[in-house]
């Protein structure tokens, strides 16, 4: 008898369930204008470009949680965040698309008026519970609590923690660098580093994954917007290595070899900054792509900051940006008149 194929940590991550709501690749190409502008070669990976309300970077991750949760029989998603949560928004459509039902516990009280992504929420038919200013493990909780309330009514529904940062919807992120790695590979490319926005630390690590279970060496920097952790590298890691044993991964990773550039003193997830919002002039005015003041703005002011200071090296290579979404917050007022130019 032939001995039997044991699958590689690859071939387990390609046969994981799908929800298929997504449109991938996404986009990576060269900022003409923007380079010009800054003195050095950035890329963009445009994570932004989806066609399930324009999700952004959470949907690669719900689409591995919710394409379980089709397998598994179940009908309603319970997620959490932000009041303007572009994860809890996205889960909302992909539910929405894939015919489940969704409920979303959002910190802060309900608002008189729902705009930016909160709107979009209520258009989607989404059950929208709004449970005041808890925390994230708090809202964690709550997701909990209410999934227990459905399943004793008789309904079967899956949880996603905030940013859908569980192990399962992390290696979402694990297929997204073999995306990227595929497309550098194609344009002859070796960046120097990859930058992105982190809070709840799923994109990290998955991407952390990815690069080992490709073998590869690329920087991988996270730019923290207002972590869930309360130390980010190490809950990275803790992520990363609790997505890698899903596909039989053994992550060899120190917490010390977890790139993070913390936010700058005083700035706090979910409050417009100075720096933020000069970011996202610079790229809307040169390149007319949009970034938010909550969340990929940030990793976009974190970007700059890294080049200003000379640590995304000083070998000439390229610097890939990758554009994680969530514009739509700017529609929402009070996160508009930071931005707007008088």
């Amino acid at each position: 008898m032939a001995p039997q194929h044991s699958p590689s940590p690859l071939e387990r991550l390609a046969a994981l369930p799908s929800a298929g709501a997504g449109h991938w690749p996404t986009p990576l190409h060269r900022l003409e204008r923007f380079s010009r502008e800054v003195g050095r070669e950035i890329w963009i990976k445009r994570d932004d470009v989806q066609g399930v309300a324009l999700a952004g970077n959470k949907l690669r991750k719900f689409d591995l949680v919710l394409g379980q949760a089709v397998a598994d029989g179940c009908d309603t998603l319970v997620t959490t965040g932000a009041g303007q949560s572009n994860s809890a928004r996205t889960g909302a459509a992909v539910a929405t698309a894939l015919g489940m039902a969704s409920v979303l516990v959002l910190s802060r009280e309900r608002p008189a008026d729902l705009t930016g992504n909160l709107l979009l929420d209520g258009l989607l038919g989404a059950e929208l519970r709004f449970v005041g200013d808890l925390s994230w493990p708090e809202l964690n909780r709550e997701v909990e609590r209410v999934v227990a309330e459905l399943a004793a009514e008789g309904r079967r529904p899956v949880a996603a923690p905030v940013g859908c940062s569980s192990a399962l919807g992390t290696l979402g992120f694990t297929r997204a660098f073999g995306e990227l790695d595929a497309q550098l590979a194609a344009a002859g490319l070796e960046p120097s580093a990859v930058v992105h926005t982190s809070t709840s630390g799923g994109t990290h690590a998955g991407l952390l994954v990815g690069r080992a279970a490709a073998d590869r060496a690329v920087r991988l920097v996270a730019v923290d917007a207002g972590s869930s952790f309360a130390d980010h590298a190490t809950g990275c890691l803790v992520l990363a290595r609790e997505a890698a044993a899903l596909i039989g991964l053994d992550l060899a990773l120190t917490a010390a070899e977890v790139e993070v550039e913390p936010p700058p003193p005083g700035d706090r997830y979910g409050l417009p900054s100075a720096e933020a919002t000069a970011a996202i002039h610079l790229l809307a005015r040169t390149e007319a792509i949009v970034t938010d003041p909550v969340y990929s703005g940030k990793g976009l002011a974190g970007l700059l900051r890294l080049l200003r200071a000379g640590r995304l090296g000083d070998d000439g290579r390229p610097v890939v940006f990758w554009h994680t979404g969530g514009y739509h917050a700017l529609f929402d007022p009070h996160y508009a008149a930071s931005v707007v130019t008088p």
